[in-house]
């Protein structure tokens, strides 16, 4: 089961499968702008760059009631999972939060806990890209005490992050947030016309 989870994480946020991991939080971080960016609304498929050519999984963005939070579906192969998918804007960056919500052979007790953070950031109304924090650069902030969290020893355990809205929205406004990202975004493509 948490294969699946990682093989979503990889097509959707980026390099999951080399970091083998991912960061989530107890909290949301503050931030300001809208629950649900609306321009996310609609079908993505993943596109692998370096080869130039689409990837097996789509994306779903589901257009929520007014200031309602987003519902992702993802479906890959015979396998689909749901996310409650928040935004918030952080300084100069849009900022995503997102949650499993289902189904229920994908809550197991190996899922991830929380909310997964990253990045995105639009091209073109048709062009976007993802990217997570990495485990192992984030568990060695918390080792020297400049986040609130915790991680377990070795390459592919999570981060999890304890700190208070505020204190996360502070860090991922920092160079530290910046300098822990994944090597590699992740690449989506706009299956669907974007909302108006």
């Amino acid at each position: 089961m948490l294969r699946r989870v990682f093989a979503f994480a990889a097509v959707l946020f980026a390099a999951v499968t080399l970091s083998g991991c991912f960061v989530a939080s107890q909290n949301l971080p503050a931030g300001t702008g809208v629950t649900g960016d609306q321009r996310l609304v609609g079908t993505w498929r993943g596109f692998e760059s370096k080869e130039k050519k689409d990837g097996d999984a789509f994306l779903s963005f589901l257009k929520p009631n007014p200031n309602q939070p987003l519902r992702l579906v993802w479906v890959e192969d015979d396998n689909y999972q749901i996310y409650e998918v928040r935004t918030v804007v952080i300084g100069k960056s849009n900022v995503f939060a997102a949650k499993l919500m289902g189904p229920a052979e994908a809550m197991k007790e190996d899922a991830p806990k929380g909310w997964l953070l990253g990045f995105y950031e639009f091209h073109s109304a048709d062009k976007l890209t993802f990217r997570l924090l990495d485990s192992e650069k984030v568990g060695d902030l918390i080792a020297k005490g400049k986040l609130k969290g915790t991680r377990k020893p070795g390459k592919y355990e999570m981060a999890n992050l304890t700190g208070s809205p505020a204190e996360l929205a502070a860090f991922l406004a920092s160079a530290d947030a910046q300098a822990v990202l994944s090597e590699e975004p992740a690449t989506l493509r706009r299956l669907t016309r974007a909302p108006q």
